[in-house]
């Protein structure tokens, strides 16, 4: 290959992988929003009294046994929270990948 094909590839292999950015820093949005939402939910829970609430699904409020639906809100935190982890985690694989490309990219421009 000579060495402009080489930058087009490096380009491309870079936008390809800003693209990733950009997608992973939309689903950590996500996640973040959905994180604060449950959480936002478990304060509500414990302010409440009694032991049976109501949760909604879909069009509908269906009763819950209040225990019961604090264990499901904390499970998903947790699920949500492991997920964010390894979205950080690609993050910075992403990250690393990108400064190696300019790196090269750089230095087939010399």
């Amino acid at each position: 290959m000579s060495e402009e094909q080489d930058a087009q590839q490096l380009m491309m292999q870079m936008q390809q992988t800003q693209q990733q950015m950009q997608e992973i820093a939309q689903q950590k949005e996500q996640t973040e929003n959905e994180i604060q939402g449950v959480k936002k939910a478990l304060n509500e829970l414990e302010r409440s009294d009694g032991d049976e609430v109501y949760r909604q699904v879909g069009e509908i409020m269906v009763a819950r046994e209040r225990e019961e639906l604090e264990d499901e809100l904390e499970e998903r935190q947790e699920d949500l929270e492991v997920r964010m982890e390894g979205l950080e985690k690609k993050e910075k694989q992403l990250e690393e990948k990108i400064k190696e490309s300019q790196s090269q990219f750089s230095q087939g421009m010399e």
